[in-house]
Formats: structure tokens, C-alpha cells, sequence
């Protein structure tokens, strides 16, 4: 048969089994005449070709014997004179039933995107899904919807704010043992050197889930000591993993009622470092057109839900709104003080103060 003719006959073969129920209790098939019917536009053949498919996929073959494609046929429970068939669950992958050009981007995906975050096991199966994927691929015919979704994914970037930094760089075995323990409810040891500490220091800990933020990968967790804490109080940690020296699952995590979720822990602030709690912020816009900019970069991604921008009487543009007193909340405003004058509150101000007396006392020495 000519290689074209090889690829069609994939090609139907899959769509068959991308239009047949999977086969379950209660579940009523299709009839040879109802699959025509589905797929007439796409493959204009005859009823006899698709007997044929549907017998071949009914002893297991699959045009080359190795995409594993297999139906089902049986009589319907209404009539016994007619056949209905069904396509094996384990012909229907429950990502890529088909291969189209979304499948291949979302194949490369999660290759390349979710893959590291995933457990041993779950790696394995996407693995394996992404190989039957690629492997269909390469028996279909490359058309031009999938030569543009393919090149799709060369067109989009993901780029991170601010200062172009490189990500700090994680022992994939860390990762690997965080991921795992996450899966398996397990508790961790490490060893871990924060960045103003002298010495490394060992922690049991319970891992809640992780995170990416700021360009770091981050552990929340609850060290072993909290367990015996009412859960309200416990104190959630974060760690960043690029800082872990050695790290180990332990044993299976103590028995508690109530454990934090990682929406919970995020939602309490475990990732605001130096956090000094609420504080009502009033800014004051400079002139210039650099202070404009900031100012509706700011109203187009506000600092809080009662964020409010106006001017005064002036003619002054400002800002209020209530806000956690973050490091990263006085690393934006220092960035931008030749912009924005901290009007409220006093402590913030005062700070803001010092930092350009310490910053200017600095640039004039030698």
C-alpha cells in the first residue's frame, strides 16, 4: 500500500477510536453506520473500509502493531441483530486521544513545564503519553495546522518581571525528593543555610506544597515541633530550595485533624519575607513623565482591592491603599523614589528617609 494510503488508514483508525464511547457498564456504542456518519467529512470511504478498520482494531491491530489501538464489539442490550462497538480504555489515553496540533503543544508542555514537578510515578506515565503522542506524530502526515502548531510554541515566551535575573539553580534531586514527599505525604530533613545565617541548620519538617515566586522555587512548611500547636497558631515557613544542602524523606507525617492547605498558607503571608503586618500606604506622584508612567502602571495592576488613585487639590496625583509592609513592597518604593513621595505612614517615610541618606552617603564616598 502507498505510504500515503498507510498514513489515511492510521489516520481513520485513530479518529474511530477517538469517536467510540470507551466501553463501561451502561454505556450504549456505536453501530458501523453511526461512525460513518461522524467521520463522512474527514474520510470519505466506504462502508465496507470501515468494517474493515473496525475489525482490524477489534484483533488489536492498529495499522503497525504498536500504538496498542483496540474496539470493543458487542451486541446492543435493544437488539441482538445489531453489533455496537466501544473503544478499550486503554486505547483511550486520557490526554491525547487523538493527535491534532493542540495535542503536540500540549505535549510539549508538559514536557517541558510540568515534568519537573511532577512524582516518579507521575513522570513515568506522562512520559510514556508524550512518546505514544510523538510516535503518532510521526506516522501522520505533517499538514499545515500541524506544522503552525508546532511552530507556535517557538513564538511564545515567558519572561520574568523585573530585573532580568537568571533563575537560581535547584539540585534536581531536591526537587525530585520535595515532589515525592508532597505525593506520598511524607515528612522531609533538611539541611538548609538561609542567607543571613552563619551555619547551615537541620529541619524536620512537614512540606504543605510548593510554589514559584519571585523566581525562586519556595517550600511551605510546618516544622515537626508545630504538630504539637493548635493548628491556628502554627507557624508556616517557607524555604527556597537553591538554599537546601541535603535533604531526605523521613517518615509519615503525625496524625493532625487539620493541616493548613497551600492556598491557606499562601492566603496567611509565608511568602512575604520581613512582613511588619497592614499599614495604610499615601503616596505622592512627582511631574514628569516617568512618575505618569508608574502611576498607571499601578492603576492598571493596583496594590490592593482599596486602592485608590485622585488628585488633590494641587493637582497633585496620589495613591492610598492598605497594604502588607513587605520587603518587597519597600524594594518597589525605594526603586522609584525619584516618582512617588511616602506621605503616610510615618514609620514607612522615616525609613524611605534614611535609606536616601545612607544611599547618598554611600555614592560620595570613595
Amino acid at each position: 500500500m502507498p505510504k500515503n494510503g498507510v498514513e489515511q488508514r492510521l489516520a481513520r483508525r485513530l479518529a474511530i477510536i477517538d469517536v467510540l464511547p470507551t466501553d463501561a457498564e451502561g454505556v450504549r456504542g456505536l453501530t458501523v453506520v453511526q461512525v460513518m456518519q461522524r467521520l463522512r467529512a474527514r474520510f470519505p470511504a466506504e462502508r465496507r473500509t470501515f468494517e474493515r478498520d473496525l475489525s482490524d482494531l477489534g484483533a488489536g491491530v492498529d495499522g503497525d502493531g504498536r500504538l496498542g489501538l483496540r474496539a470493543i464489539a458487542r451486541q446492543s442490550a435493544e437488539d441482538r441483530r445489531v453489533t455496537e462497538w466501544f473503544a478499550s480504555a486503554a486505547s483511550k489515553m486520557p490526554v491525547f486521544q487523538s493527535v491534532t496540533a493542540a495535542d503536540a503543544l500540549i505535549a510539549a508542555f508538559a514536557s517541558t513545564e510540568l515534568a519537573p514537578f511532577l512524582p516518579r510515578e507521575a513522570r513515568a506515565a506522562l512520559d510514556s503519553q508524550v512518546a505514544q503522542v510523538e510516535r503518532k506524530l510521526g506516522h501522520l502526515k505533517l499538514t499545515g495546522r500541524h506544522s503552525q502548531g508546532m511552530a507556535f510554541r517557538d513564538k511564545i515566551r515567558r519572561v520574568p518581571d523585573g530585573v532580568p535575573l537568571l533563575p537560581s539553580k535547584v539540585e534536581p534531586a531536591h526537587l525530585q525528593a520535595v515532589v515525592d514527599a508532597l505525593m506520598e505525604d511524607r515528612m522531609l530533613r533538611l539541611v538548609y543555610r538561609a542567607a543571613m545565617a552563619s551555619a547551615a541548620k537541620s529541619h524536620d519538617i512537614y512540606p504543605i506544597g510548593l510554589v514559584i515566586h519571585d523566581r525562586s522555587l519556595r517550600l511551605l512548611a510546618i516544622a515537626k515541633a508545630e504538630f504539637e500547636r493548635p493548628s491556628a497558631s502554627m507557624e508556616i515557613k517557607h524555604f527556597l530550595l537553591h538554599r537546601i544542602q541535603e535533604l531526605a524523606i523521613t517518615g509519615p507525617a503525625p496524625a493532625r485533624t487539620k493541616i493548613p492547605t497551600l492556598d491557606e498558607a499562601i492566603a496567611s503571608g509565608a511568602l512575604d519575607m520581613w512582613n511588619e503586618g497592614k499599614i495604610a500606604l499615601h503616596l505622592r506622584f512627582a511631574d514628569g513623565d516617568d512618575a505618569a508612567v508608574f502611576a498607571r502602571t499601578l492603576e492598571e495592576t493596583p496594590l490592593a482591592l482599596d486602592q485608590l488613585l485622585f488628585s488633590n487639590g494641587a493637582g497633585q496625583r496620589e495613591l492610598t491603599a492598605t497594604v502588607s509592609n513587605t520587603s518587597s513592597l519597600r524594594r518597589m518604593l525605594r526603586s522609584m523614589a525619584r516618582e512617588v513621595r511616602i506621605l503616610a505612614p510615618d514609620a514607612l517615610k522615616n525609613d524611605m528617609r534614611q535609606f536616601l541618606v545612607d544611599s547618598l552617603t554611600f555614592h560620595q564616598g570613595e
